[in-house]
């Protein structure tokens, strides 16, 4: 190995507890005190290009678990949404090492996220099971959950429906356009079409439903 190879490790102390380590007196990398003064490469007066590697994935890691706390104080997430978001900044190994280490530690748990989220979408976004179905699969969650999540709902999708129809789309029933456009939202909120015409049969005595 020759000294091309070998870099002057030195350190300044900077604001809100932050460690700037600079190579042969140009500065590299920033790091929180916590992790530089807990590692052994605090001591470290030298190293070589393979060390140096090494502290860049170390401090990436560190970095991507920071992060990951964060978001975690802000609100719950699932396991797959945590890693997609520390990706934008991560790479793949540091943001699953970050959510790895979240599960570890009960941070992160898609069962109670999975029913947490999927009574939300229920209880504020008045969606229907396959809505919430669907949202919880795009939040990576896996089928036996998400029907473990579902099951545990306490919901009747007419009840839902006619509500919805009597706070949002009352007026829009007047004629068949209107009506179409009604079935069509509710739909989209995850609603099955028969559930659909049964709430709507119900609020109103327009036998032109049949026809739909």
């Amino acid at each position: 190995m020759t000294t091309d190879n070998i870099f002057r490790l030195s350190v300044k102390n900077g604001r809100n507890n932050k460690i700037h380590i600079f190579l042969n007196d140009e500065y590299s990398l920033t790091v929180d005190s916590a992790f530089w003064f807990s590692s052994e490469w605090c001591v470290k007066k030298e190293i070589d290009e393979e060390e140096l590697e090494l502290l860049k994935e170390e401090i990436e890691n560190r970095r991507a678990w920071n992060s990951a706390l964060d978001l975690l104080s802000i609100r719950s997430h699932s396991q797959k949404e945590l890693v997609m978001k520390l990706r934008r900044k991560y790479s793949q190994n540091a943001a699953e090492l970050a959510a790895e280490k979240a599960v570890g530690l009960g941070l992160l748990d898609d069962e109670s996220f999975a029913e947490m989220y999927a009574r939300e979408l229920l209880e504020r976004k008045k969606y229907g099971i396959s809505r919430i179905k669907n949202e919880l699969k795009s939040k990576g969650i896996s089928a036996q959950i998400i029907e473990s999540a579902v099951s545990s709902l306490d919901i009747d999708a007419k009840e839902s429906i006619i509500s919805l129809v009597e706070r949002k789309y009352a007026r829009k029933l007047g004629d068949e356009k209107g009506r179409r456009s009604v079935i069509a939202a509710l739909q989209r909120l995850g609603y099955s079409y028969s559930d659909i015409m049964s709430a709507l049969r119900e609020v109103s005595e327009c036998s032109d439903y049949e026809e739909w």
